[in-house]
């Protein structure tokens, strides 16, 4: 009983809810809350998902509290100084805003980081920090530009390099803490189940972002979504048969 996930299916329902409204039809008002609890239930799934693995919750929730407090505070750094990610604003949309940022934000980091962390396979801290920063950048490269057409947040002087307008500093930024961040917890032992669906939560992730830019008409973020999923496939069927 104590392996069987709760809120695992919370999340599926949630999102399963949430992409027929978003991509097809649109969010009524009175279920604006639905995307913050979004972000709340994708974090505390992979949350749980690694607890229900590793029997060890007392680790898990220190690091995960470490995880939400050092990139919200990163985040409203910022937002007030445009260090180190860059130049940008939140909207209210993910949630009330506590110093300029959604309190979302935090839980979103940590959804972001378990899910990049438990697609990495290395055998050693430093390899799989270098993996995990790159399965964030990943996922960042669908959703931030998506964010930015929702309204989510918005961008400014994004430099002569960018990407759709967002500049690269965002997606350095994000490598680096996503890799630096990963060092606070122990190699995970995964099990086939637990690999397979943290690599299907990924590949859903990129899936309703990828799916949002067509709904906004830009097809090349929805391509390059499917080529991720097709690409994080390969790696779970890569690490599975290995």
């Amino acid at each position: 009983m104590r392996n069987k996930p709760i809120l695992l299916p919370i999340f599926f329902f949630w999102y399963a809810i949430g992409f027929i409204l978003q991509v097809f039809f649109v969010v009524p008002e009175g279920l604006a809350f639905s995307k913050p609890a979004f972000l709340i239930f994708y974090s505390l799934s992979l949350v749980e998902l690694i607890w229900k693995k590793e029997g060890r919750w007392k680790p898990l929730v220190i690091g995960s509290i470490v995880v939400a407090l050092s990139t919200f505070f990163v985040e409203i750094l910022s937002v007030e100084t445009g260090f180190p990610f860059g130049e940008y604003s939140y909207s209210n949309i993910l949630g009330p805003l506590v110093a300029g940022v959604p309190f979302t934000i935090a839980l979103a980091w940590v959804g972001v980081l378990f899910n990049s962390l438990i697609m990495s396979t290395q055998s050693n801290k430093t390899k799989r920090a270098l993996e995990t920063g790159l399965w964030i950048v990943i996922i960042d490269l669908i959703l931030d530009p998506v964010a930015v057409l929702e309204g989510y947040w918005t961008w400014y002087n994004p430099g002569t390099f960018s990407y759709y307008d967002i500049p690269l500093t965002n997606f350095i930024t994000w490598f680096i803490l996503g890799a630096l961040l990963s060092y606070m917890f122990p190699l995970y032992k995964r099990s086939f189940r637990m690999h397979r669906v943290n690599t299907f939560v990924y590949q859903l992730m990129l899936l309703l972002f990828g799916s949002l830019a067509v709904t906004h008409g830009v097809i090349s973020i929805f391509i390059m979504s499917l080529a991720f999923i097709v690409l994080a496939e390969g790696k779970f069927r890569y690490d599975t048969r290995k």
